[in-house]
């Protein structure tokens, strides 16, 4: 299993990065978490959209799930020029919100939607889903995938949350949001975590290897490097477009 990361970068694109986005990969699978602003660029950089296999989102916050809206015109595309034959599936809460009503009256019968909350596992095959909630301002998933050798987790959006950090105990790699720096600590309130939480997160959690992600976009990368700890396990900011085996 391997995870490229498309986008990781927060409330909004900036020059170097689109929004929350992660596809995941076996030999069989590709299954695509979260899709934000100015992310599906990046994905028709490793697959054409068609050969999606799913797409999980954790939240309805805009930038998690705008890019949607494109993907549905590429399915749409391609279910009509005969290189897909099937509806794409597209998991996500069904929290009742605006943000629900905006995509169910945007899209159509091209994607398959359905509902996910922290009891749902999803099989993809060799790959299995489950979920667990966050600690956020809106209904959140943290997201946990494992084939037969290693487990992959993605917190999405949350503050510091010992049952989450309990969901995600074990695993090989993570990726974990690191919205804030400590000067804006008071801003945790939301639902998120600093980047020295979100490394504190993956000490307590045991992982292999922490990725930093949903970095704030009005941070430049040496301010959010400044603040990472020297710790005894792996710690790395993600990179768009880098592909990060499990």
């Amino acid at each position: 299993m391997k995870v490229t990361v498309l986008g990781n970068r927060s409330p909004y694109p900036t020059q170097s990065s689109g929004g929350s986005s992660y596809l995941v990969q076996n030999e069989d699978k590709n299954i695509l978490l979260d899709v934000g602003p100015d992310t599906l660029h990046n994905l028709q950089k490793i697959i054409p959209c068609h050969e999606l296999d799913a797409v999980i989102i954790s939240h309805l916050h805009l930038d998690h799930f705008l890019d949607l809206l494109p993907l549905h015109h590429a399915i749409t595309l391609a279910l009509n020029n005969g290189y897909r034959d099937e509806a794409l599936a597209v998991y996500l809460p069904f929290d009742e919100s605006e943000e629900l009503d905006f995509i169910r009256t945007k899209v159509g019968e091209e994607f398959h939607l359905q509902e996910i909350n922290s009891e749902s596992q999803l099989d993809f095959e060799k790959l299995k889903a489950c979920f667990h909630p966050t600690t956020h301002s809106k209904e959140c998933l943290g997201i946990k995938i494992c084939d037969s050798t290693s487990m992959l987790g993605y917190t999405a959006d949350t503050a510091l949350d010992a049952q989450l950090v309990d969901f995600f105990t074990g695993i090989d790699m993570l990726l974990a949001e690191a919205s804030l720096l400590e000067k804006d600590k008071d801003k945790r309130s939301l639902g998120h975590m600093t980047v020295g939480e979100a490394v504190q997160f993956g000490a307590r959690a045991g992982v292999n290897k922490l990725l930093l992600t949903h970095l704030a976009s009005t941070y430049d990368l040496v301010e959010i490097e400044s603040e990472v700890p020297q710790v005894y396990f792996d710690v790395e900011i993600t990179k768009v477009l880098t592909e990060y085996k499990v």
